[in-house]
């Protein structure tokens, strides 16, 4: 509501809380900042301010709070009282019928100056976005990137096959570190597969590996035959460089495998080019949809459906239709994986 005695539009019982509350004060802030009277709002001067920091639909959702909130002065009789009280404050030596009319005048401007035709806001919708805001590996980008790691070393073991099966799978960050190891080794319609048992939504699904199983087989190098518990673990000792230094069972998080990747830098462009774990998920999604494998089919594998469609899909697509092929070269990561084991 509108508190004419301190000046500023305030959060009421009636008013929502949260995020409109939250805009009311940051207006009253601006409005204290830049000296400017609650009853002479300049709400395109406030929509320029805002675009300084937020994005077009943000300052779409602040200015519709506060003019709101000027509505609720225009047309609640509570508030016309306040006001003509505030009125009769300031002009003591007037009458009824001039604190009536100043009220009037008052209330037109404020219908006017709320108009939300006086401060519009021009939201765009994107078709193309550049490259750079995401990225998305091509099959090239993609093998050089699993040739970053030191395979020579735990360490590098370890990060090569979370970059393969991310690549291969599509996987998020918060899935690759909850893989147990058996969660490798499933089968989907004959098909072998990688299962999420609880992806984002608390949704579980299977990712069938299709020509992709490569990066089962270079996890597989990272596990030396281990065969239970978590796939991805810390390292104990330090770094965990030396293929003799041990791992933990704690699970690695989120965090890390961030920091994991920024270790590898790749061109692109001929710009060393820092690679995110999302950036690998789009990077599935697109390689796929080049290779011919269809939309719905690649929805379903990255979970981005709710749960419903999800089992629609399972009920059309079998497992042979929803393995991908190969869309990366393996060959050389797995090369030097074997001959260092020989």
């Amino acid at each position: 509501m509108v508190d004419w005695k301190h000046d500023e539009i305030t959060a009421s019982r009636d008013h929502p809380t949260g995020l409109a509350a939250a805009a009311l004060r940051r207006y009253n802030r601006w409005l204290a900042d830049t000296g400017r009277g609650l009853y002479r709002p300049d709400l395109t001067a406030y929509r320029d301010h805002l675009l300084q920091t937020l994005t077009p639909s943000s300052v779409k959702v602040h200015l519709s709070s506060i003019r709101r909130s000027y509505k609720m002065l225009v047309e609640s009789l509570e508030h016309r009282q306040a006001l003509v009280a505030y009125l009769e404050r300031q002009f003591p030596d007037k009458d009824f019928a001039t604190i009536k009319a100043k009220a009037d005048e008052l209330e037109l401007r404020l219908a006017q100056a709320i108009d939300p035709e006086r401060s519009r806001v021009a939201v765009g919708t994107v078709q193309d976005e550049e490259d750079t805001k995401h990225l998305r590996l091509t099959p090239a980008q993609g093998a050089a990137l699993m040739m970053q790691p030191d395979v020579t070393t735990l360490l590098g073991r370890r990060d090569v096959a979370i970059i393969a099966l991310m690549l291969a799978t599509g996987l998020r960050e918060g899935e690759i570190v909850k893989l147990a190891v058996d969660d490798l080794y499933q089968m989907y319609g004959r098909v072998p597969a990688l299962r999420v048992k609880l992806g984002k939504g608390s949704k579980a699904r299977i990712v069938p590996f299709g020509d992709m199983l490569w990066a089962r087989q270079i996890a597989e190098f990272w596990l030396d035959g281990r065969r239970q518990g978590p796939v991805f673990t810390a390292m104990s000792d330090g770094r965990g460089d030396m293929l003799s230094q041990r791992t933990t069972q704690k699970r690695m998080t989120t965090r890390s495998v961030q920091r994991m990747l920024k270790r590898y830098p790749i061109a692109i462009d001929g710009v060393p080019t820092t690679v995110k774990p999302h950036d690998l998920r789009r990077s599935y999604a697109r390689n796929l949809f080049l290779a011919g494998i269809s939309t719905e089919v690649i929805r379903q594998n990255l979970g981005h459906t709710n749960i419903k469609t999800t089992q629609d899909y399972i009920g059309v697509l079998d497992g042979s239709t929803r393995a991908p092929v190969s869309v990366y070269d393996a060959s050389a990561v797995l090369a030097r994986l074997l001959g260092k084991l020989t």
